[in-house]
């Protein structure tokens, strides 16, 4: 079974202004960039409250500056692409800690372009941007819905 979260920041992200900077530069329409930290957590059962023992791990959940959301899924939304290491280890700690009940973790990136009307962007036009810039796959792998 697996548990997943998104965190986000609530405040501004600069590697997403980078992105969208970038990815319209490229001529790839896109009026918004929305960017996430997932995470996945590869569990026996159902882990007590894994949501308050994440937001207790700094490293992945500072309340100051972020968000945290339980996902209903471990695959991307449609329009959302995330973006993971090609050669991921087998992680069991976060920020030095083991969580009980735990067996896997992982990390990707999630990337949303959105248009002028907060839609999400034509499926070629996130393929270019995957292509072109948002992964490199020499060492990333692109994850869609």
């Amino acid at each position: 079974m697996t548990q997943t979260f998104a965190v986000t920041l609530t405040i501004p992200d600069n590697e997403a202004f980078t992105a969208f900077e970038t990815l319209a530069r490229l001529g790839i329409p896109v009026a918004r960039v929305v960017r996430a930290d997932i995470w996945l957590f590869v569990v026996d059962a159902p882990a007590g409250d894994l949501t308050a023992t994440i937001s207790s791990i700094e490293t992945i959940h500072n309340p100051n500056k972020h968000r945290l959301l339980a996902r209903d899924s471990d695959r991307p939304a449609p329009g959302e692409v995330w973006i993971a290491s090609r050669d991921e280890a087998r992680v069991t700690l976060v920020g030095g800690r083991a969580i009980p009940g735990v067996r896997a973790i992982r990390r990707r990136t999630a990337w949303r372009l959105l248009d002028d009307s907060g839609r999400d962007i034509a499926p070629a036009d996130l393929e270019r941007a995957v292509e072109t810039f948002l992964c490199n796959p020499a060492f990333q792998v692109a994850i869609t819905a």
